[in-house]
């Protein structure tokens, strides 16, 4: 038999070709997900367990304890879920995992009224905690608003994956304060003089930017933030109080992006703010206005 005889089928190579075009349709199409918020259930502990430790990683805080007091306010808040329909669509193969996985959670934890939980005593000593470089004004009205028994303080908590758009908060911030309004017609304690909120942002470091800058005699860069969730940017404007604090050292990895042509890699932190109560609903329809899903 001659080596260079070709023994291949043409239909053969069509099929493979066929295939291959095929899997590269499969690759290129958008897998669309519909979610749905339905408040906290028993079997959701462990979803928003997991979502609380993305947001205080190796900090000291009971992150269980934490999970129950949300649980078992369910009447406050909501945790976003795969709907119904969108499982019926998924393969049968997958035995309905995410049926359980919680994609986001928004809650509410009344500081002043549950100041005896331990979870709630290790939140305000870590706050106090990062704080400790703030200035001397600033440590004191925040030592001042967490020892208050006068004052109502508010830890807001709104976690969600990375892959979750922004769209999906201004549905769910206008169910909470609902559900919070409904909370103090029935004379319970959800009237807030403050709202306190831990928020996640990436800042870059500018170590090249300042020595160039330095080098060439130019202005000093201007210090850029990134908030993980982008809608928790409306809440900068009614602060009271706010500060950061680095978690680079508790994370594994920093992010790189394109945001200063002498920029480093992007470095973790977090961001506490203070917003008084009567404000809350004005950034509430600020986030409406900006990430709120257009009517189809």
């Amino acid at each position: 038999m001659d080596q260079n005889e070709d023994n291949s089928n043409p239909e053969d190579e069509q099929n493979m070709e066929d295939d291959s075009e095929n899997s590269c349709d499969v690759m290129d199409q958008e897998v669309q997900v519909d979610f749905e918020a339905r408040n906290p259930e028993v079997t959701d502990f462990h979803g928003i367990k997991r979502l609380l430790q993305q947001l205080f990683l190796k900090a000291n805080i009971n992150t269980s304890e934490l999970a129950d007091l949300i649980v078992s306010q369910n009447y406050i808040g909501s945790v976003i879920k795969q709907c119904d329909d969108s499982m019926e669509d998924s393969d049968e193969d997958e035995d309905n995992t995410d049926s359980d996985t919680v994609f986001g959670v928004i809650s509410l934890i009344n500081l002043t009224d549950k100041k005896d939980i331990e979870c709630v005593k290790q939140i305000k000593s870590m706050l106090l905690d990062k704080c400790s470089e703030c200035s001397k004004e600033q440590r004191q009205e925040l030592t001042t608003l967490l020892h208050s028994d006068s004052k109502q303080v508010g830890l807001l908590i709104s976690e969600r994956f990375i892959n979750i758009p922004a769209q999906i908060s201004a549905p769910m911030y206008d169910s909470l304060r609902k559900e919070m309004d409904r909370a103090i017609k029935k004379k319970m304690k959800y009237s807030m003089d403050y709202i306190l909120l831990i928020t996640k942002v990436y800042k870059p470091m500018l170590r090249k930017a300042y020595s160039s800058a330095k080098k060439k005699n130019r202005k000093q860069p201007v210090e850029q933030t990134m908030f993980v969730n982008a809608e928790e940017e409306c809440f900068m404007e009614a602060a009271v109080l706010s500060f950061d604090y680095s978690v680079a050292h508790e994370c594994d990895t920093a992010v790189g992006g394109q945001w200063d042509e002498d920029a480093d890699e992007m470095q973790s932190f977090r961001r506490v703010m203070v917003i008084p109560g009567d404000q809350f609903d004005p950034v509430i329809t600020k986030i409406k206005e900006n990430y709120s899903t257009p009517a189809a």
